[in-house]
């Protein structure tokens, strides 16, 4: 079997499992043995500085919740590029209220004042929206050649620089042809933003606050901002463990979170629908993640420098939000994403 048929078949799968979820009532129960040993290998820092770990059923209740290293359910935590998916949320919204017709629109045509470049360098005409969700623009980028605490990423050669974020990325040079090659590029998402801004006519940050914190009663939050350059759209978010769970609450309900529409199922289904290959375990959608499996249990999920993560497991039924403080390039004994799916493992569905 070729590996883009496993592709399909695999988002196939999880469309199915994604429109079953709302209407299973699935609880689910903790198996203690399994949790008992997690706690005990995070405080032995198996999986580097974990400081909250919270499990939501379809309801969004809390099936667990614990917490490690002075941190508590109201600390406020860096999600990183978490981030990203919760601009992929708000994008969503955008389509959903007709303010953009399509993610295959070029991304030029929101930025007439750059017509020179794209005239000069017309390649650079045919990148899209849905380029910049799943990072196939085809710029060049060395945002991944180099840890995040050298001068020589990319990414942090841009902000330590104060460069104007918008204007560097439009100067990028072509690397491949766009939707050929997936490159990671945190300023394809600041171009996203800017885009919502400009056709809602509001900072998207403020969009941010009333379409999606509003309707998930996020009150408490925090939001690092960069003089001239703003707010980042690729991340700077700092939410609790809980709150930043209710986000993959709304790609596990279709949508909804309680009895609330807050995105469009539709757009749901989109985000998964046609990803990209990023390697031989994981697949990248409109910034989300999916895992490709290694046992029965699919994963989509959100994910942050540092190890911030929010899994979506259809499945089972449930989210499992983690934070964590590994701001470091020191590979711990064991991953998060293997947290994950021990935490997943410790779940017992129990039908109603």
């Amino acid at each position: 079997m070729t590996q883009h048929f496993k592709i399909i078949i695999l988002s196939f799968f999880i469309l199915t499992v994604l429109q079953s979820a709302t209407a299973a009532k699935v609880r689910l129960n903790i198996n203690n043995e399994i949790i008992t040993r997690l706690e005990q290998d995070i405080r032995n820092d198996k999986y580097g500085k974990i400081t909250g770990i919270v499990i939501l059923d379809t309801q969004g209740r809390i099936v667990y919740d614990k917490y490690f290293k002075f941190c508590n359910r109201y600390t406020l935590n860096q999600i990183s590029s978490v981030s990203k998916s919760i601009i992929s949320l708000l994008l969503g919204k955008c389509l959903d209220s007709n303010l953009i017709q399509s993610i295959d629109t070029p991304m030029y045509e929101y930025f007439p004042e750059y017509a020179d470049i794209f005239e000069k360098d017309t390649i650079k005409k045919l990148i899209t929206i849905r380029n910049l969700l799943n990072q196939t623009t085809g710029l060049k980028f060395n945002e991944w050649d180099y840890p995040y605490n050298y001068a020589s990423n990319s990414l942090i050669a841009v902000v330590e620089n104060n460069f104007n974020w918008i204007d560097f990325f439009m100067n990028l040079p072509v690397d491949t042809l766009p939707g050929t090659k997936f490159s990671y590029n945190s300023l394809s998402s600041q171009i996203i933003a800017e885009i919502i801004s400009r056709i809602s006519k509001k900072p998207f940050n403020k969009l941010v606050e009333e379409q999606l914190f509003v309707p998930l009663k996020i009150t408490d939050y925090q939001w690092d901002f960069y003089g001239e350059n703003g707010y980042p759209a690729w991340g700077g978010i700092h939410l609790t463990t809980y709150d930043m769970a209710k986000f993959g609450l709304i790609m596990l309900d279709n949508g909804h979170f309680g009895n609330t529409q807050v995105v469009s199922s539709q757009w749901i289904k989109e985000s998964t629908a046609n990803p990209v290959h990023f390697n031989n375990n994981t697949l990248y959608g409109l910034q989300w993640w999916i895992d490709l499996p290694t046992n029965d249990e699919e994963m989509i999920y959100a994910a942050g420098y540092g190890d911030q993560y929010v899994f979506v497991c259809p499945e089972k039924g449930m989210v499992v939000a983690i934070n964590a403080n590994n701001f470091t390039d020191y590979h711990w004994p064991k991953s998060t994403i293997l947290l994950a799916h021990e935490l997943i493992e410790a779940v017992i569905p129990e039908k109603n």
